[in-house]
């Protein structure tokens, strides 16, 4: 597996790799965040590596998946049954809501699936 490079990185995700600090971080768009120890936890901040400065190199972006909600308004559509992993997305950030819009007969069809597996 190949650094990411830079400009393929999505604004907003995480990714794993190699970084002083730790081995996963998030994308602010120019920087990264990770998570660091000087003798308590705390967020650290590192550049994108390049051979002769930076810190960290990204080589997978982490799919985060997208909620099986159980509901569509409020807390319900935040928490879900679980979560389905995708390559849509893994290419570029939706929501939820567009995703389900999209997928909505796939989301429909697993729900019962699981209802007939839970019977």
């Amino acid at each position: 597996m190949k650094i990411i490079p830079q400009d393929k990185l999505i604004k907003y995700r995480w990714y794993v790799g190699r970084g002083r600090n730790n081995n996963v971080a998030f994308w602010d768009g120019d920087r990264f965040l990770t998570i660091g120890n000087n003798g308590e936890w705390i967020v650290k901040y590192e550049q994108y590596y390049m051979s002769k400065d930076g810190c960290f190199q990204p080589f997978l972006m982490i799919d985060e998946g997208l909620i099986i909600p159980h509901g569509n308004t409020g807390w319900a559509s935040h928490y879900g049954k679980g979560l389905i992993f995708n390559k849509d997305t893994r290419k570029k950030r939706v929501s939820s809501e567009q995703f389900r819009r999209k997928h909505q007969l796939d989301l429909e069809e697993l729900v019962k699936c699981k209802s007939k597996a839970t019977k």
